[in-house]
């Protein structure tokens, strides 16, 4: 008795349908996709209330220095120190926080508390930004100058000059640093510094480097 042929039946497989393959991938990888998306979720948020939160600390250090700044006006320094103080302390990472450094700085030196005056800009400066670290340095140094330790004066000039990103500022900080070196008496480094701003032609710190060239020169 012949046997009836045997039919064979190719089974379907799920992968050669791209939707569904791509349906089962998702179903799979859910919770991962899950995890991903709420992460940027979380990390959009975030920087969202960062950026609103940093707006509202850069208005609240503005007003706050806005209201320190009348009583240093009027010279009235210890109800300014007190005020400045405050922004200093509570708003140091803004731009109206290292300017109340600055006021601060300067209401201490009238009252000739110097060394007070320099420790809080040297407290600013661990705080500030690159475009305030040139004029903390140049005030330092004015500082230093005022306690008449004119070394150690230059040594901050030096540095303000060092921070400045402006060339014609940069040469006024090594002028004053050559000037604070030929009052404390270290004449070679002093001459060294005008020798070279000697050479900057049509710059304005020239004409004075030539003079004091010539005052050196005396001195020898």
């Amino acid at each position: 008795m012949a046997q009836a042929p045997r039919t064979s039946t190719t089974p379907t497989h799920s992968g050669d349908d791209p939707m569904e393959s791509v349906a089962n991938w998702f179903q799979t990888n859910a919770k991962p996709i899950a995890y991903v998306v709420g992460a940027a979720a979380v990390v959009t948020a975030a920087i969202f209330v960062y950026r609103n939160m940093a707006e509202s600390k850069r208005e609240k250090a503005s007003a706050a220095l806005y209201e320190a700044q009348a009583p240093f006006a009027q010279g009235k320094f210890d109800e300014a120190q007190k005020a400045l103080e405050k922004v200093t302390n509570q708003y140091a990472s803004t731009s109206s926080g290292q300017q109340a450094a600055v006021l601060l700085a300067q209401v201490l030196y009238e009252q000739k508390k110097y060394d007070e005056g320099i420790k809080a800009l040297e407290k600013a400066l661990g705080s500030s930004g690159t475009e305030f670290k040139a004029s903390l340095e140049s005030l330092i140094a004015g500082g230093y100058e005022m306690k008449g330790d004119l070394a150690k004066a230059a040594e901050h000039y030096a540095k303000a000059a060092s921070a400045s990103p402006f060339m014609a500022e940069k040469h006024a900080y090594e002028a004053s640093q050559a000037r604070s070196l030929m009052a404390a008496g270290k004449l070679d480094e002093a001459r060294t510094l005008w020798e070279a701003l000697a050479q900057l032609d049509g710059e304005p710190v020239q004409q004075e480097a030539n003079i004091r060239l010539g005052e050196l020169a005396v001195k020898k």
